[in-house]
């Protein structure tokens, strides 16, 4: 692995249990403050290759994320290093406050109590929710559920936020928040999305993922501008 990398991805295979081939000798590389987006059609293997990232699914090949094989004995480290993001924010939003929502993670790292309660303001604070830390998730707009479920993943501090679709279904000033919240973080992030626009504000690199394997990467304005290429993925 390179020492500069936070992700090392070499021959990942995954197979459902059905048989179904979701992953096929995956290689990638992403390195320390690296935005990369992913692309694909639907049912290419985008969320199953996001889930690898922290252990949460394993196939066969290497996964090095932050320095640390991704195996039974590492998840631990691993989970607190990386910061997944679901697509439906319900996934990651289901404690009766969004306190307890974002305070899920540090409990379970065994982080004193004491500490807990300043990890949660601050990381509500960063996404534009401060002060609404006794609310439900459940009287939340769609785009403070977004962000919302990005304060549960920040209150662990990552080194690596991986985010599947951050701005789906979200109205253009909803997108719009994500999208600027998502550059003010910075640090490395993986984004798989749809969302052309915001692959080209904010990604360096974009990798296109269709059949389970990578077909092609490049710069996001090349990749995105490859009409013939996205069509014939089934991108357009």
């Amino acid at each position: 692995m390179n020492t500069h990398s936070v992700v090392s991805i070499r021959n990942l295979t995954y197979a459902y249990p059905d048989g179904t081939k979701a992953l096929d000798s995956v290689c990638l590389e992403i390195k320390k403050g690296e935005r990369l987006g992913i692309i694909g059609p639907n049912g290419a293997g985008k969320s199953t290759l996001l889930l690898h990232l922290n252990g949460m699914i394993a196939g066969n090949g290497g996964v090095i994320v932050c320095g640390l094989r991704a195996e039974k004995k590492n998840l631990k480290e691993i989970r607190r290093k990386v910061g997944l993001v679901f697509q439906n924010p319900e996934d990651q939003l289901f404690c009766p406050t969004l306190f307890d929502d974002v305070a899920f993670g540090p409990r379970n790292m065994k982080i004193p109590e004491s500490v807990i309660s300043a990890l949660v303001e601050k990381s509500l604070e960063k996404v534009g929710l401060a002060g609404m830390s006794p609310k439900s998730a459940f009287h939340l707009s769609q785009g403070q559920k977004k962000r919302a479920a990005i304060a549960t993943v920040l209150s662990m501090s990552p080194e690596l936020l991986a985010l599947d679709e951050p701005t789906s279904s979200l109205d253009p000033r909803a997108r719009n928040q994500v999208i600027r919240l998502l550059e003010e973080l910075g640090g490395t992030q993986i984004i798989v999305s749809h969302d052309a626009a915001l692959l080209k504000k904010l990604c360096s690199r974009v990798a296109l993922l269709s059949g389970g394997k990578i077909t092609a990467e490049s710069d996001a304005e090349t990749m995105l501008g490859n009409l013939p290429l996205l069509e014939k993925h089934g991108m357009m």
